[in-house]
């Protein structure tokens, strides 16, 4: 019998450090891992073969990694068949295993209806913090003509994109948390960075057996540093939109520090 952890986050949140943590922590991740880029020095701990079943969904559904608009992807029986394949060797193979890469926020239902015991960890940062890292990252690849340039310019042309990707990720990871609770932790990137016990929590709540790494091993402070920039808008209607969104991602990891207090026994 195994046990499934998946990582969910929209990108540029935290969830590659997160993995790192976890994946050290023993939480198997995937056989072919993505190789670091700069944007990344420590690695993506995202599995080849799960990134490519995502791009391969959506470009079924005629969509590319960066989707500003609500999805809801047609899956033809040759990808379910994928996943199923997916699942069942890692079940023969590890005895707890995850993966993690953020179009996943994409796909949670579809996960869920494979895996009905996965757990799932949600990610989250700020989305000054999250749009300003992705159009960093962006700018520099396109200076070094690294990947597509179309999608680059989006960044730039299109005032609105990072933000309108943000809120349709964290709304699916909402949506998901809202139908699946029990089955649901949140933390946000600055809980883990200021100490938040994520692997004790973890183990805590679903008896995972993960083993307890400091949070020191897997979040560089030195290269981690909190932005919080006004973000350029063209329509103003969408920050309302987004802070909204943050402020329920705020209140279901409320949630998991008070469940956590409940929990902890006292000397």
């Amino acid at each position: 019998m195994s046990d499934q952890l998946i990582i969910a986050g929209f990108h540029r949140s935290g969830t590659s450090a997160t993995a790192r943590l976890l994946h050290r922590g023993g939480l198997f991740l995937g056989y072919e891992l993505l190789e670091a880029l700069p944007s990344n020095p420590y690695g993506h701990f995202e599995d080849r073969e799960i990134v490519n079943l995502h791009t391969r969904i959506l470009s079924d559904n005629e969509q590319t990694w960066a989707v500003g608009e609500p999805l809801l992807p047609v899956v033809g029986q040759q990808r379910w068949q994928l996943m199923q394949r997916i699942i069942d060797r890692r079940n023969s193979e590890h005895r707890i295993w995850g993966f993690k890469d953020p179009r996943t926020c994409l796909f949670m239902m579809l996960w869920k209806h494979l895996l009905p015991n996965a757990k799932v960890l949600i990610v989250y940062r700020h989305f000054s913090g999250s749009t300003y890292s992705l159009g960093q990252r962006h700018s520099s690849d396109m200076f070094l003509r690294r990947g597509s340039a179309q999608v680059h310019g989006r960044f730039w042309e299109e005032p609105d994109f990072a933000l309108r990707m943000w809120l349709v990720h964290n709304n699916a990871l909402l949506a998901f948390a809202r139908t699946f609770p029990e089955d649901t932790m949140t933390v946000s990137l600055d809980m883990i960075r200021d100490g938040f016990p994520l692997v004790w929590a973890l183990n805590r709540r679903w008896g995972l057996d993960l083993e307890d790494v400091p949070v020191a091993e897997a979040f560089d402070q030195s290269i981690s540093v909190r932005r919080v920039r006004r973000q350029p808008v063209s329509d103003r209607r969408l920050i309302g939109k987004v802070q909204g969104t943050w402020r329920r991602l705020e209140e279901l990891a409320g949630e998991t520090e008070m469940a956590l207090r409940k929990e902890t026994p006292v000397a």
